[in-house]
């Protein structure tokens, strides 16, 4: 049996069709989730979000994040820690929400350890937030977890 041009054109569109199918079903494999449950809600409230931001930028060099040998530590300088109320630190993974960690800090005190059982290796988005004359702040910081 000779190969002619009839034979090429199936043969073009088996393997087509075969990368078509394989691509495909690995799509539906992967990890489709939206960054954030209520993704809609929050870019109506981009503004909000915004002033927030804005409002805390004089916070922004108040906390530091380390890497320490058996986990992270979070500093905040005693002016922050020694606001009124207590603050909401939030491990973000943009890779996966599995993975997010949420803690809570106590008012006065300024160092928080995180130990390494609760984080996974990897970038994380460390944001603290926290409540103060009825407005919000909160400072958010790119962190990788070795």
């Amino acid at each position: 049996m000779k190969f002619n041009w009839g034979h090429g054109i199936i043969v073009f569109f088996v393997i087509f069709f075969t990368w078509i199918i394989s691509f495909v079903i690995f799509t539906l494999g992967e990890n489709n989730d939206l960054v954030t449950k209520d993704y809609y809600r929050q870019g109506a409230e981009y503004s909000l979000t915004m002033d927030i931001n804005k409002r805390s930028a004089i916070y922004r060099d108040s906390i530091s994040i380390v890497n320490v040998e058996d986990g992270v530590v979070i500093e905040l300088a005693s002016s922050v820690a020694n606001l009124p109320k207590g603050k909401d630190v939030y491990f973000y993974r943009p890779s996966g929400k599995k993975d997010d960690v949420k803690l809570w800090l106590d008012q006065g005190k300024k160092e928080l350890f995180v130990p390494n059982s609760k984080l996974i290796k990897g970038r994380y988005n460390v944001s603290v937030s926290w409540n103060e004359s009825d407005n919000k702040y909160k400072v958010s910081k790119d962190f990788v977890v070795r």
